[in-house]
Parts: structure tokens; C-alpha cells; sequence
């Protein structure tokens, strides 16, 4: 079997030993499990936390528990206090094995595509950080969650089969009174699932078909072409992100954000400030919800939606760059709420 941390270990170790190397490679298969069953939101939360610890910051309490007892279970020497930055790459690192999996569920929305979403969200806007190889494995999670998102977006938009219905089988143990009932939804549960799936695609297909022939924002009240480009291109991400049932395709991306110009480039304060009147009614929408409070994960929603919290970031994006954005943020929100039904 491959050894994921193999790589990784000199970030904390000159020399590190194979004994060492693999029980950190059963730590980061703990920690990966461990994530793969989180709710969404949580798992979103925890792409937030990976993603501060990059920069130096901490582990909350309860996680960095969660992260010392993985690594004590095949180490039991090991202690947290004094070997942050082993917790933390252990931790990376279990999430980028969790985004590299094969993907196993046709729902677009797993907690796995939280975490891919979340960090590719997060981390493309933090600016670099020193440490040469703590800077390498953050490039190589940044791009293994977007890879992920790109793939997990085109198979969840694939088209089902609708399959026959199946025989009705009635077992002996239901009750009496429910056993064609039983046998009947049995039957014909694979049929209606996939006619539901393949009509939610539809629907999506349609709403933003209609939605770009329109030309015209909600959001702002008025028709996109009469926006400067920058106002244009967000308002078109975040409306886009609304009529998404899926994350958003690199076809869908492209479609949604069309007629969006070359532009110069911003950082977000210099967005903010160019935005001027116009950012309290990009931000109405997300004004008071959860995104709003995550200035990670969610850096434009966030500064969008209130006055003062301005994620720092020197990363510089043009009008479609940060069209994009909006997009992949407001996709996030709308899937959580979606599917989850978060608020």
C-alpha cells in the first residue's frame, strides 16, 4: 500500500524512520474515516480550521484532541503539546486522502465534497506561507479538491437509467395488513429515484437556461448589463449558485459567467472598496446567516455581507475571477441548505 505520508513527514522530520512514517499513516486512515462521517456543516467547519492552521493558528480544543488520539492510538509516546505542526499536517493530510478517494455517492454532496469544496474555497485565497514544504502540501490539498469538485460536479449531472420495476416479492416476516404495500414500494423505489434525480437536472437545466436569457439581476433590481463589471460578476455567481442542484461544472461556470469582461485585478479590500454602494445589496441575502460568520470558507460572502470583516488576502482576482467565486461560495451555501437544510 502506498505510503501517503511518506512525503509528508520531513515537513516535521530530517530523517524520519519507517516505524514512525507508518503509524502516522494509520493515524492519517483514523482521521480520514473520521471526517468521511461528519455531517456537512461540521465538515465544512473543519476545512475552515485545517485552512487557519496553515497560517499558524491553532487547532480548537476538541479537534486537536480528536487529531492527538488518532496519532496516540498507533503512537504511544506521542504528545500533541510541542508537536502542533505534526497534529496539523496529520490532519491535511487525512482530509487530502478523504478528497483523492474514489467517489462513491451520486448525490453531489457527501462529506468529502464539503471538505473538497470548502478547502478549495479557503485555501485559493490564502496568501502563500513560508514554510516551503508545508506550502507544498498545501498546493497539493488545494488541488485535489478542486479536482474533486470538478469531478463529483460532472458525475452527479449524469442522467439515470430509468430501470423496470422490479418484481414484487413479499416477505413472510411484515405484517400482515402491509405486505403488497411493502412489496410494492420495494418495487418501484429504484424507478421513482431515478425519475426524481433525472427531473431535478432538468429543473436546474431550465431554471438557469430562462434565468440567462433574462439578463436580470434580483439581487440588484435591474438588467446586468447596466452593472460595472465587478457588481456584475458577483451578482451573477451568487443568483447562479441559487438555481444550482448540484455543485457547478466547469461548463455551467463558463455558461453562468459568459458575459463577464477582462477586467484589472482586486484584492478582496480593493473589491470591497470598488464595490462601494453596491456591496450591501450583493450582501442583503447573506446578511444574519452562518456563511456570513466564516470569513475562511466564505471570504466574499463575508465581507459582503457585513461592514467590517474583510478576510486578508493579497491574492489579486479580475472581474470573472471573482464571478467565480461567488459562484463556488454561494454553491456551497445552497448545497448545505439543499440538501442538509442548513440556515
Amino acid at each position: 500500500m502506498t505510503s501517503i505520508m511518506a512525503k509528508y513527514a520531513y515537513i516535521f522530520w530530517g530523517n524520519p524512520a519507517d516505524g514512525d512514517v507508518q503509524a502516522r499513516n494509520q493515524a492519517v486512515e483514523a482521521l480520514s474515516a473520521y471526517l468521511a462521517a461528519l455531517p456537512c456543516r461540521q465538515a465544512i467547519n473543519i476545512a475552515a480550521a485545517i485552512t487557519r492552521s496553515f497560517s499558524g493558528e491553532a487547532l480548537a480544543a476538541n479537534l486537536a484532541a480528536k487529531v492527538e488520539d488518532a496519532i496516540v492510538a498507533h503512537a504511544a509516546a506521542f504528545v500533541l503539546r510541542e508537536n502542533e505542526q505534526q497534529g496539523v499536517v496529520c490532519l491535511a493530510v487525512s482530509a487530502l486522502k478523504l478528497v483523492r478517494a474514489p467517489l462513491a455517492d451520486d448525490s453531489g454532496w457527501t462529506a468529502a465534497d464539503a471538505i473538497a469544496a470548502s478547502l478549495w474555497s479557503a485555501l485559493a485565497l490564502q496568501d502563500q506561507v513560508e514554510h516551503g514544504k508545508m506550502e507544498e502540501l498545501r498546493q497539493d490539498l488545494m488541488t485535489a479538491c478542486r479536482d474533486r469538485v470538478r469531478a463529483v460536479a460532472k458525475e452527479a449531472r449524469r442522467r439515470h437509467s430509468i430501470p423496470d420495476v422490479g418484481l414484487l416479492t413479499i416477505s413472510e416476516t411484515d405484517p400482515a395488513g402491509s405486505k403488497a404495500n411493502t412489496a410494492l414500494r420495494r418495487a418501484i423505489k429504484p424507478v421513482i429515484k431515478a425519475v426524481k434525480e433525472n427531473q431535478d437536472l432538468d429543473r436546474e437545466e431550465l431554471d438557469i437556461l430562462w434565468w440567462l436569457m433574462g439578463d436580470y439581476s434580483e439581487l440588484l433590481d435591474c438588467p446586468l448589463e447596466e452593472q460595472e463589471p465587478f457588481c456584475r460578476a458577483i451578482a451573477t455567481g451568487l443568483e447562479g449558485a441559487t438555481m444550482l442542484r448540484r455543485l457547478p461544472s466547469d461548463g455551467l461556470r463558463y455558461a453562468i459567467l459568459r458575459c463577464i469582461e477582462k477586467s484589472e485585478a482586486l484584492t478582496l479590500a480593493e473589491l470591497m472598496a470598488e464595490l462601494k454602494t453596491e456591496r450591501a445589496e450583493l450582501g442583503k441575502v447573506h446578511i444574519g446567516s452562518w456563511a456570513a460568520t466564516d470569513l475562511t470558507v466564505f471570504p466574499l460572502i463575508s465581507a459582503l455581507a457585513t461592514t467590517g470583516n474583510i478576510a486578508a488576502s493579497s491574492v489579486k482576482l479580475d472581474a470573472r475571477g471573482w464571478g467565480a467565486r461567488a459562484l463556488l461560495e454561494g454553491a456551497i451555501v445552497a448545497m448545505e441548505g439543499r440538501v442538509s437544510g442548513a440556515r
